[in-house]
């Protein structure tokens, strides 16, 4: 007799075993061990048979839910929305895991997703459960359809902090400040739910987008008078890169040099971009310096940047004295290749390359 414990032992994953151990199966007399089963349904659709992974599926007297989400992720990867989503209807006991085999699916398939996963939606209710309406709202906004995310966003029963975050920050990311932050004061008015460290780094990162000092400021300074959130390294290169793009450097270089605490050298890294920003050859060399002791891994970034603002200052003589100091530090940039289609091949060449 064939026992669960032998399929799972051996990797099934080529379709010929596969089928062999299925027809063992036929001729024995297990056809009732779910474990068994499970087993070859996610072998068969690993290996890329998904027929043959629905044959077994619906041989079983009972299903689970783990056979139901590999049938779920096989037809979902060869295209087969609706074979999917009969799966996903038929299955009673759904967790988080079938959900976002469902949810990852349709991403996959963006042409489908808009009509098949809203009509889903409207049946199975899925805005009662929070993690599920907070993945959608998240897959929408990275594939950049911020409308469809607020859509599900407005019809969900509940939110948390993750919700509201999830939302805030795919506004920004999307290119509307203006409603992310309007966002974020409705969620500060409300008093619904208390924002968070990441909410409120993605609220400085809208104002950035749109230019806002002012805003940022205030947002920046709520965080530990209205909320007693100590801000982060993250906050503060948040404020200096606003400050230093929108604002002036002086003020960005004041925010800095009024630091509770000391900079790190991603806060040090924001203010040099904001010194290449406005080519300051002598603060970017003061704060390439405070990056250079803190930095120990032989870090290209800025180097290369204050490399660039002495270029852009005309300064070759600096530039060429920079080149010989980084190779001393034994501190060395990638190179960056170019790629070329020649007789149906590609070659790829870097910058001075003679081939």
């Amino acid at each position: 007799m064939l026992k669960a414990s032998t399929c799972e032992s051996v990797s099934l994953v080529a379709s010929s075993l596969g089928k062999r151990v299925h027809a063992q199966v036929v001729k024995s007399d297990v056809e009732g061990d779910e474990v068994l089963y499970t087993a070859l349904v996610d072998a068969y659709v690993k290996s890329g048979r998904v027929d043959y992974a629905g044959r077994v599926f619906h041989m079983m007297l009972e299903r689970n839910v783990i056979c139901s989400t590999s049938m779920i992720s096989g037809y979902m990867n060869q295209g087969c929305v609706e074979d999917a989503e009969y799966i996903f209807k038929k299955t009673l006991e759904k967790d988080e895991v079938v959900y976002n085999a469902m949810i990852e699916g349709y991403s996959k398939s963006l042409e489908t997703a808009k009509k098949a996963l809203e009509a889903q939606i409207m049946k199975i209710e899925l805005f009662t459960d929070i993690k599920m309406g907070r993945a959608l709202v998240d897959m929408y906004a990275k594939c950049r359809r911020i409308e469809d995310a607020r859509r599900v966003f407005d019809h969900m029963l509940e939110r948390n902090v993750f919700s509201w975050t999830s939302m805030i920050d795919g506004y920004g990311k999307n290119g509307n400040p203006e409603e992310a932050l309007e966002l974020f004061f409705r969620m500060q008015r409300d008093r619904c739910i208390e924002p968070n460290y990441v909410t409120f780094l993605s609220a400085l990162l809208a104002c950035g987008h749109a230019g806002l000092v002012a805003k940022g400021q205030e947002i920046f300074d709520s965080m530990e008078r209205d909320y007693l959130m100590k801000p982060k390294m993250e906050h503060y290169a948040c404020m200096v890169d606003l400050l230093g793009h929108a604002g002036s450097l002086n003020q960005a270089w004041e925010f800095v040099m009024a630091m509770p605490e000391k900079p790190n050298s991603d806060v040090w890294a924001a203010l040099l971009s904001t010194c290449r920003l406005h080519d300051d050859v002598e603060m970017a060399s003061i704060v390439s310096n405070e990056i250079f002791k803190l930095s120990h891994d032989g870090r290209p970034g800025a180097y290369i940047t204050l490399s660039n603002t002495l270029a852009a200052a005309g300064k070759w003589d600096s530039v060429s004295e920079l080149r010989e100091l980084m190779k001393v530090r034994g501190v060395s940039k990638d190179t960056g290749f170019s790629w070329v289609g020649i007789d149906g091949g590609l070659e790829g060449f870097h910058v001075g390359q003679k081939m």
